[in-house]
């Protein structure tokens, strides 16, 4: 035992090449110091070999994290390859539904129309292929653009989107300084530079962090709109939850509400201006009805009402959006319910606060709490992956009826490829069904 003691000191001297020390105590090292998970807990004093060895445990586990972290990377790749690749068969299985043949008592002719079926279905691939692998980075031109980027069945009929604020990261501005009494009992005065200076810095926090807070509500206000304009165009998409746990657009009721509207209207001229004559007239007839719902506050607002226009929206664009609008009342109606942490903490105490004799079935659920959406959708953020809920709360709105929602965290941050691929992801888990023929389907880019 002492000789294999001895060979490790020698070794240990041989690599670090410092003597060993072998009372040290361990009152030396540093609480928050990571070398004492390495250490023997039970031991007063430790030797240098002990710190040695703990510090070559400390490498070792970096490498093993940085490992870890590369299988892990490639593991989601390798699952996002494989979902990219359900998509593309997805697409072809519509694309082979879409394809109409003509059957003929000729032999020839139905040996040349299946000729053209599979050369069309060859030729399709590459372009499909694009279409998924390389999708639009933003919103795309026009409806026939979009249609071709969102899949033709298994869609949801209700949508939740978890949106999240980022907080400033600014450092805490120092206190003013103020009147002291020192050891004699004496009034101590802070100079007034330190003050003069302790000020500055507080009203460039502040300035900093308005900044912050401004451009966070403009990035939600754009999302929303977004968000919201998209699901239009999907008929089958009945309700909409919008989830900020701050409530940072919609806090103050009669300012920011107006702000929710108009972002909403400014994306669906946006889109009008992009369609043709022929997309625009079927973008008449696609586009709901659209009723803003506050959870909260319980008020309703209708997005189309007159008084409603976006800020910088020229004569025409008012005209073209006059136009789109004008067929909402025969249309069907797209619910957009904006929830926060105030649904959650507050309607939960009045829920709670009635009577003993509150069952299951009551209204008053759903009167407080939002309906259970059938998929539930999160973006990946600047700061990383988003895994939390933001304390989003819902009720089902028949309790004899369970609706199990499929939660899904992305790892696309907020745009138009994360829509598309949200809704393809939903249609997969799904078996496959045959699109209906009365949806609005693109235009083949393919024939």
């Amino acid at each position: 035992m002492f000789k294999n003691r001895k060979e490790k000191v020698a070794l240990y001297e041989t690599i670090a090449g410092v003597q060993d020390i072998s009372t040290l105590p361990a009152t030396s090292l540093n609480i928050y110091s990571s070398y004492n998970h390495g250490l023997d807990s039970g031991k007063e004093n430790y030797t240098t070999y002990d710190i040695f060895v703990a510090h070559v445990l400390k490498i070792l586990l970096t490498y093993i994290i940085f490992v870890y972290m590369r299988l892990f990377d490639i593991h989601e790749w390798i699952l996002h390859s494989v979902e990219l690749f359900r998509i593309l068969r997805l697409d072809v299985k519509y694309l082979i539904y879409d394809y109409v043949k003509i059957s003929s008592s000729s032999y020839f002719q139905n040996l040349l129309t299946e000729i053209s079926f599979y050369w069309y279905i060859a030729t399709s691939i590459p372009g499909l292929f694009w279409r998924v692998f390389n999708p639009w980075s933003g919103s795309p031109i026009g409806l026939d653009q979009f249609l071709q980027h969102v899949p033709k069945s298994n869609i949801p009929t209700s949508l939740g989107l978890i949106l999240h604020y980022h907080p400033p990261l600014l450092k805490p501005p120092p206190d003013i300084p103020q009147p002291y009494l020192d050891s004699d009992r004496k009034i101590q005065v802070p100079q007034k530079k330190d003050v003069q200076y302790a000020i500055a810095i507080r009203s460039e926090y502040f300035a900093q962090h308005q900044a912050h807070v401004a451009s966070e509500r403009v990035r939600l206000l754009r999302e929303i709109g977004q968000f919201v304009t998209w699901c239009c165009l999907v008929p089958s998409i009945e309700t909409v939850t919008i989830v900020e746990k701050k409530a940072t657009c919609w806090e103050v009721e009669a300012d920011f509400i107006d702000s929710v509207k108009n972002a909403i209207l400014v994306e669906l001229v946006a889109l009008s201006n992009t369609c043709d004559p022929e997309e625009l007239t079927k973008l008449k007839g696609l586009l709901p009805q659209i009723v803003v719902v506050n959870k909260f506050t319980k008020a309703t607002y209708t997005v189309n009402e007159s008084e409603v226009q976006p800020h910088e929206v020229t004569t025409e664009l008012e005209d073209t959006l006059e136009n789109i609008i004008a067929v909402y009342q025969d249309q069907r109606t797209l619910t957009v319910i904006l929830c926060d942490s105030r649904v959650r903490i507050t309607n939960y105490k009045i829920v709670t606060s009635k009577s003993d004799d509150l069952k299951a079935d009551d209204p008053e659920f759903n009167i407080q709490f939002p309906p259970t959406p059938g998929y539930i959708i999160a973006p990946k953020s600047t700061r990383g992956f988003n895994h939390s809920l933001e304390g989003y709360v819902c009720v089902d709105e028949d309790p004899n009826k369970s609706n199990m929602a499929v939660v899904h965290f992305l790892h696309l941050k907020f745009g138009f490829p994360f829509f598309s691929r949200s809704l393809y992801h939903y249609a997969l888990e799904k078996p496959y069904a045959p699109p209906l023929k009365d949806e609005p389907q693109a235009n083949s880019t393919f024939c």
